[in-house]
């Protein structure tokens, strides 16, 4: 649980909670691959009353909380063609300032694990993947 103190108490917030505000703010990352169908699962399990609506997000994310510290690894797929380093510091600052709005406090870490990229379904060959206007970019 994350304890945040006020004059008039505690509030606790807890990691499914801060799980929750995380992986529904990756819906709108562009190029960010397979944890789009998992919030949309939740957000019909939710609807529909399912109790366990974090149950999907617990694989991909992992919240730690120690001496009221918030620290966040994500794990997901990207798309093919997407620049890494912007994509991961896209999703890190999107997540600080949702958590800053949501519950008033940042994370310590947020650590963002790439596993994968997604091809798309129509390349042919390995010359169609590459573009010379990326390679360009990225060398």
């Amino acid at each position: 649980m994350q304890t945040i103190k006020t004059e008039l108490g505690e509030i606790n917030i807890s990691k499914e909670t801060i799980r929750y505000i995380v992986s529904l703010n990756l819906v709108d990352v562009k190029g960010v691959v397979g944890n789009k169908k998992t919030v949309i699962n939740e957000i019909t399990e939710m609807l529909m009353g399912n109790t366990n609506i974090i149950s999907n997000a617990s694989n991909n994310i992992k919240i730690e909380i120690k001496d009221n510290k918030i620290f966040i690894d994500l794990f997901t797929k990207i798309k093919y063609g997407v620049r890494i380093p912007d994509i991961a510091w896209d999703i890190q600052n999107r997540i600080k300032e949702e958590l800053i709005r949501k519950i008033g406090t940042d994370a310590s870490e947020i650590n963002i694990h790439i596993q994968g990229i997604q091809f798309p379904k129509k390349a042919q060959s390995k010359k169609e993947l590459v573009a010379p206007e990326l390679f360009i970019q990225v060398f």
